[in-house]
């Protein structure tokens, strides 16, 4: 679950219940209230709030569904008489939720851009720090001339700001190691290191999407590094990746693919296999299986394995 912002976590925490409920049940708590309260006064004055509210809450449980429901209401909340505050934080919920959509992603910038512009550059306020890293992921996603460069100055406002939202430092520290890992191998220290810092701040979020995609990246930083027991301890923070019970689907290939990389048969190959057996996934990541599939059908074991198979069939 991607973490709730200040207003609904503050409710969502006052849930009581024995045995103490989880945080999926005191999401679902919530939500049924609010859904009560605005199915009996549909009318009432603060019922954008309400709504933004749900569309929180909805993100933050990440069930199936619940990102498109998000939307939905973010929309109906903008056809409204809000206050600037309000719209601001809809659209910037609005351009998160468009993230993996890539022909919303101009759009996505620039509902960016005007949520900032409402809010304004105090990078400690939640929803205002939450424009500049949502806007960097999109330009990092979108890949257009001169969007990593915009991207890395957003993020750095981020990192160097001292009181700016733990959250989305986490997430910016993040973006900047995986920007550093894809550069020299000279930048793989700094990248790692941004990389600890990031899951430092995100650890009290063991279930968070960013916080498992931090471990995933230290792990492939570690996969470039290739010093000695690099391998072992990737392949221990890939597995606890792939163990951990989050519908995360294209983050548990990617982790799956980085595992089956520095593991031997008969392991590498299921587990390619398995997101073989994945639908929908990004494109990217069916071409990095595609290298996978390369580069363990040259491995000396799977090989050896092979010339066997053709004896036996002579």
């Amino acid at each position: 679950m991607t973490i709730l912002s200040p207003i609904m976590s503050f409710i969502v925490d006052k849930e009581i219940g024995f045995p103490i409920p989880s945080e999926k049940e005191k999401i679902n708590k919530a939500l049924k209230r609010y859904r009560y309260i605005l199915s009996q006064h549909p009318n009432r004055s603060d019922a954008p709030e309400i709504l933004f509210g749900i569309a929180d809450l909805l993100v933050g449980r990440g069930d199936p569904g619940d990102r498109k429901e998000a939307l939905r209401l973010y929309d109906q909340i903008l056809l409204s008489a809000v206050p600037d505050y309000l719209r601001a934080r809809a659209l910037v919920g609005k351009a998160e939720q468009m993230i993996g959509v890539r022909e919303e992603f101009d759009n996505a910038i620039s509902l960016c851009e005007k949520a900032r512009k409402l809010l304004g550059k105090d990078l400690s306020d939640f929803f205002a720090a939450k424009t500049y890293i949502v806007e960097s992921e999109l330009r990092l996603a979108r890949r257009e001339k001169g969007d990593w460069a915009q991207a890395l100055e957003l993020i750095n406002s981020v990192v160097k700001e001292n009181d700016s939202h733990w959250y989305f430092r986490g997430r910016a520290l993040l973006s900047k190691a995986e920007i550093l890992l894809y550069r020299e191998p000279t930048d793989l220290p700094a990248a790692l290191k941004l990389a600890d810092l990031s899951l430092k701040e995100l650890k009290s979020r063991p279930d968070d999407y960013f916080a498992n995609k931090g471990q995933v990246l230290k792990a492939e930083i570690l996969i470039h590094r290739a010093k000695t027991g690099d391998y072992t301890k990737a392949a221990r923070l890939l597995s606890e990746v792939i163990e951990m019970p989050l519908a995360y689907t294209e983050l548990i290939a990617r982790a799956k693919l980085d595992l089956a990389d520095v593991v031997t048969h008969p392991q590498a190959t299921k587990l390619l296999q398995e997101v073989n057996q994945m639908e929908g996934l990004d494109p990217y990541l069916t071409q990095k299986a595609a290298l996978v599939e390369k580069a363990l059908a040259e491995r000396p074991e799977i090989a050896s394995l092979k010339i066997q198979a053709k004896k036996k069939k002579r």
